[in-house]
């Protein structure tokens, strides 16, 4: 099967590393087409942290991730990741 060329080439990514609870935490956002601003990143950060902060109190080590915002046209949208403590 050929692949063609689409709205899937155009979708982004992100992913970081944060500490959390004394672990280093990925966080990985994948298959969104929103342009990635730093206010977009600071906020899938944020979400992320606080998402992986809740799940590793209760003893949990990955977990997936919805973090939810809304467009300079006051349209919500939800962009869908994982999370996981490094090892």
């Amino acid at each position: 099967m050929v692949h063609e060329k689409g709205r899937w080439d155009k979708m982004k990514s992100f992913n970081t590393i944060i500490r959390v609870c004394c672990h280093h935490v990925a966080l990985r956002y994948w298959d969104f087409d929103h342009e990635l601003t730093e206010e977009l990143k600071e906020i899938l950060t944020e979400q992320g942290e606080e998402r992986a902060r809740e799940c590793i109190t209760k003893d949990c080590c990955s977990g997936e991730l919805n973090a939810l915002f809304v467009d300079e046209d006051g349209n919500d949208h939800e962009i869908r990741g994982w999370w996981e403590i490094e090892q």
